[in-house]
């Protein structure tokens, strides 16, 4: 009997029990930094009317930040909620969830507008967005602008640097050296000039001219007198 018995085995394997979803992916899922109200009206889906919900009950007035990777020009923006805004935290606090003004600011702060760029859904879109930061944190968020204006700044130097370099070796020499040449090469003609003309002068008063000039002036003048 018992090389008879065969063990059921169900022709259908049950599927494993899915994760449950929770309102916090589905806000994860659905959710949008800045939200279209004609886009909103037109959807009607039960994911989205919660998205919507939560949107409504934030205050989009100042936002908090995290500032941990600003060197590369890159930060995280989200809006206040209804407990930040009651206790202050992100405007008469620093926004920079990572500065330890964030909970209670006693220094001078200052709001910027700034320009963020931001992916969702695939697609690229922009915002300005304000946010109140202390002394430091200002410094940090425009650390990567003032590091690429000085490269700027030292790209044109050189640029401006090795275009009068090439200007002043043209002919490898510099401009103080080829005018210095040009002045020795004048001076050089005009020394040139000199001495012959001094060669000239030297020989209508060199001493053997002379002494023919004084011996055939005296012989002409006896010529003439004996012929007179």
């Amino acid at each position: 009997m018992s090389a008879l018995y065969k063990p059921y085995v169900p022709r259908t394997t049950t599927a494993a029990p899915s994760t449950p979803v929770t309102e916090f992916d589905i806000l994860k899922a659905s959710h949008k930094f800045l939200r279209d109200g004609a886009d909103d009206e037109a959807s009607t889906s039960w994911n989205d009317r919660l998205a919507q919900k939560y949107y409504d009950s934030l205050y989009r007035e100042f936002a908090i930040c995290d500032l941990k990777h600003y060197k590369s020009g890159n930060f995280t923006l989200r809006w206040r909620t209804e407990t930040e805004v009651l206790s202050g935290t992100g405007e008469t606090t620093c926004a920079n969830t990572r500065c330890p003004e964030h909970t209670a600011s006693s220094t001078s702060l200052t709001t910027l507008e700034l320009p963020f760029t931001y992916e969702e859904h695939g697609q690229k879109k922009e915002a300005l967005v304000k946010v109140v930061l202390c002394s430091k944190c200002v410094r940090k968020i425009m650390w990567k602008r003032k590091r690429e204006k000085r490269r700027e700044d030292q790209g044109v130097e050189a640029k401006t640097g090795e275009s009068d370099k090439v200007e002043m070796h043209e002919d490898g020499r510099a401009p103080e050296s080829r005018s210095r040449s040009k002045d020795v090469e004048s001076r050089d003609i005009d020394d040139e000039r000199y001495r012959t003309r001094r060669r000239r002068s030297s020989r209508s008063r060199s001493p053997r001219a002379h002494k023919r000039n004084r011996c055939a002036s005296p012989t002409l003048l006896q010529t003439r007198n004996s012929g007179s």
